[in-house]
C-alpha cells in the first residue's frame, strides 16, 4: 500500500475516532451554552410524585411500615420551587416528607399498641391529629387537615379528619403488633442471606483456585521449549540458500509451538468459563443481597428506611459494572461465534484462506484484537454512565476526553502509524500467529501478533518484538505451503540421463513413503540441468511439502540422494582446472591453461 495512503487512513482513523466518540456520547444541544455552576436554572417545577390540578397540588402520604398508600394530601399549587420564590410557604411534597417523619418519630418510640390512642382535636384553629399512649401522655401532633386537604377530597373537615385518624389507627396498631414477627423474619432473612454468602464464596475460592492451576499450565506452556536434540548439528543444514541458518531448526520449534498454542487455546477456553462461573457467582450474591433487602422493604420498610438510603448510589454504580461486565462477555461471545462461523465457511472461489490450521490461528488473532477493541468501547461507555450517575456533566467530560484524545493522537503518531498498519497485515493476512517469516534482519516464528506489536521467536530462542509500523517486508515462509528446492552439483562426465533418473526415483520413492507422504502435498519434480560449468552440472529438483515441512523434507531427500549417488557411483562435481607445461627449449615460460 502508498505510503501517502497509510498516512491518510492514519489521519482519517484519528479525526473518525474523536467524532466518533463525540457523536455517540455527546448529549445533543439546542443552541445554548452550558452555565457554570451558580448560574444555572434551577427546577421550578414540581416533583413526579406530585399532581397538579390548577391551584391545588396532590402528593401521596405512604405509610412507613408497608410504603402503602394511605391518603391524599393537598396544599396551593407552587409554581415556582427556587428557595427564593418558595420562601416560608412549605410545598406539598415537604407537607408530605414532615408528615411521614412524624410517623416514623411515633414508631421509634417504645408505645404500646393496646394502649394507644388517636385523637382528632383543634390547635390554633386548625384541625389536627395527634397521638399519644400511657407512658407518653403528652399529644405528638401527626398532621393538619386543611380546608384544601377537604375540597380535594370532597368531605367535611370533621369528617376527613376522622377517616384519616381511623386509617392512621389501624395501620400504626397493625403494624407495631406486627413488628416483633417481622423483625424474626427479617433477621432469618439476614441468616440466610450470610449463609449463602459462605456457601458462594466457598465455591468462589474452589473455582478461583483450580483456575490459578489452570493459569499456571498455561504460564508453563508459553514458557516451555520444545527439544531440540540436533539443532546446532543441523541448523546450517536446514536453512535454504536464502534463509538464514538459524531458522533451520524452525521447523519442529514451530510443531511444538502450535501443539502448545493449541493447549493455551483450550486452556482460555476453561479459563474462561471458570471466570465467566466467577463473576456469575459474585453478581449472584449482590443480587440475593438485593432481593434480601427488598424483601425486608416489602415485609416493613420501617425497618430499612433512612437507613440505606446511602446506597442509592453504590447500587446504581454497581448496575452499570454489572451491565458493562455483562456486555463485554456478550459481544466476547458474539465476536467468538462470529469467528467460527467464518471459519467453517467454505470460500475457496473467492478467496484462498489457507490451510484449516491457519485460519483458525488467523481467526483467533483477530479475534483477540476484536475483544480489545469492544472491551474498551464498551469499558468508555460505562465509564461515562458512572461519571453521570456522579453528577458530573457528561457531554463536558466527552469533549474534554475528545480534545485530549486528538492531542495524544497527533502527538503519538507512531502508535497510530502502528495500529493502522497492524489492522492491515491481520485484515491482508500477511502472516498471523503460528507462521515463520522474514523480515529482512529479523526472522522467526510468530508467537505472539496484535495491533501494535509483533512478537517473533528466532531461531536461537531469542523473542524479537517489532512494531507493527516498521514492518514493510515480509516473508512468508508458511504461507499455505512451502517448498524444498534441491539443486546437488555431479560430475561432468557423469550420464545426465542416469543421474535425472537416480533423483527421480530418490524422489518418488520419497513421495510415495507413508511416514512423509502427508507432508508432501504434490509430486517432486525433477526439472533437469540447469547449468553446466567446470565444477560439472547442476541438477535442480522441487518438492512442494505441507507449511513449515520443507526442513524436515528436505533433510530426508538430501539424505537418500547422497545414499542414491553412493549405490549409482556418481560423484559429486568438483571444480577442476588442467595445467599443461611445454618443454623449457620452446618456451622458458610455463603457461597455465585453466580447461573447462
Amino acid at each position: 500500500m502508498p505510503t501517502r495512503l497509510k498516512q491518510l487512513l492514519t489521519i482519517a482513523l484519528a479525526v473518525g475516532v474523536t467524532l466518533g466518540i463525540s457523536l455517540l456520547m455527546g448529549q445533543p444541544s439546542q443552541a445554548q451554552f452550558s452555565l457554570p455552576e451558580g448560574f444555572r436554572q434551577e427546577n421550578i417545577g414540581p416533583p413526579a410524585t406530585v399532581t397538579r390540578y390548577g391551584n391545588l397540588e396532590t402528593i401521596s402520604v405512604e405509610s412507613p411500615l408497608s410504603a402503602g398508600k394511605l391518603f391524599t394530601i393537598a396544599s396551593p399549587t407552587v409554581y415556582n420551587r427556587s428557595p427564593e420564590a418558595v420562601g416560608d410557604r412549605q410545598t406539598v411534597e415537604q407537607r408530605a416528607a414532615e408528615i411521614q417523619a412524624k410517623l416514623l418519630l411515633l414508631l421509634n418510640r417504645p408505645m404500646n399498641p393496646e394502649t394507644l390512642l388517636f385523637d382528632v382535636s383543634q390547635l390554633n384553629n386548625v384541625t389536627i391529629i395527634d397521638a399519644r399512649d400511657a407512658q407518653y401522655p403528652r399529644p405528638l401532633v401527626l398532621l393538619s387537615v386543611t380546608e384544601f386537604d377537604a375540597d380535594f377530597n370532597g368531605l367535611p373537615i370533621d369528617q376527613l379528619a376522622a377517616a384519616w385518624r381511623k386509617i392512621l389507627e389501624q395501620e400504626l396498631r397493625d403494624g407495631l403488633k406486627n413488628l416483633p414477627a417481622n423483625r424474626q423474619r427479617v433477621n432469618q432473612i439476614l441468616v440466610g442471606l450470610f449463609g449463602l454468602t459462605a456457601g458462594l464464596v466457598s465455591v468462589k475460592y474452589g473455582l478461583s483456585k483450580r483456575q490459578k492451576q489452570l493459569s499456571r499450565q498455561k504460564k508453563a506452556l508459553r514458557v516451555a521449549v520444545t527439544p531440540q536434540p540436533n539443532a546446532s548439528a543441523n541448523a546450517s543444514a536446514d536453512a535454504s540458500p536464502d534463509t538464514p541458518a538459524p531458522l533451520g531448526n524452525l521447523a519442529q520449534r514451530r510443531s511444538g509451538f502450535l501443539w502448545r498454542l493449541q493447549q493455551v487455546f483450550s486452556l482460555d477456553h476453561r479459563l474462561a468459563a471458570l471466570s465467566f462461573a466467577q463473576w456469575l457467582l459474585f453478581w449472584s450474591l449482590i443480587l440475593a443481597w438485593y432481593g434480601g433487602f427488598t424483601w425486608v422493604a416489602t415485609i416493613s420498610p420501617y425497618l430499612i428506611r433512612n437507613q440505606f438510603d446511602f446506597l442509592h448510589v453504590p447500587l446504581t454504580l454497581l448496575s452499570i459494572w454489572f451491565f458493562t461486565g455483562l456486555a463485554i462477555r456478550i459481544s466476547r461471545r458474539l465476536i467468538d461465534r462470529f469467528v467460527i462461523s467464518w471459519e467453517t465457511l467454505n470460500l475457496p472461489d473467492f478467496i484462498d484462506l489457507g490451510d484449516t490450521q491457519r485460519r483458525h490461528f488467523r481467526s483467533s488473532t483477530i479475534a483477540g484484537a476484536a475483544k480489545g477493541l469492544a472491551t474498551i468501547v464498551i469499558i468508555l461507555f460505562g465509564l461515562l454512565s458512572a461519571l453521570g450517575t456522579l453528577g458530573l456533566p457528561t457531554a463536558s467530560v466527552v469533549a474534554i476526553g475528545s480534545l485530549a484524545g486528538l492531542a495524544i493522537t497527533f502527538g503519538s503518531q507512531n502508535l497510530v502509524k502502528d495500529l493502522v498498519n497492524g489492522f492491515f497485515i491481520l485484515a491482508e493476512d500477511h502472516y498471523a500467529i503460528g507462521d515463520v517469516i522474514n523480515l529482512g534482519q529479523d526472522s522467526g516464528l510468530v508467537e505472539n501478533l496484535n495491533m501494535r506489536v509483533t512478537q517473533i521467536r528466532s531461531g536461537s530462542g531469542e523473542l524479537i518484538t517489532i512494531p507493527n509500523s516498521s514492518i514493510t517486508q515480509v516473508k512468508n515462509l508458511t504461507r499455505s505451503w512451502s517448498r524444498v528446492e534441491f539443486s546437488v552439483d555431479v560430475a561432468y562426465q557423469t550420464d545426465p540421463d542416469q543421474a535425472l533418473a537416480v533423483l527421480q526415483e530418490v524422489a518418488q520413492g520419497l513421495y510415495h513413503d507413508p511416514v512423509w507422504h502427508d507432508k508432501i502435498i504434490a509430486e517432486p519434480a525433477v526439472l533437469g540441468i540447469d547449468s553446466v560449468s567446470h565444477s560439472g552440472m547442476t541438477l535442480t529438483t522441487w518438492i512442494q511439502t505441507a507449511p513449515a515441512q520443507q526442513w524436515a523434507v528436505g533433510r530426508e531427500f538430501r539424505l537418500r540422494v547422497r545414499r542414491a549417488l553412493a549405490e549409482a557411483e556418481i560423484e559429486i562435481g568438483t571444480p577442476r582446472q588442467t595445467y599443461s607445461l611445454e618443454s623449457s627449449l620452446e618456451s622458458p615460460a610455463a603457461d597455465v591453461l585453466p580447461e573447462s
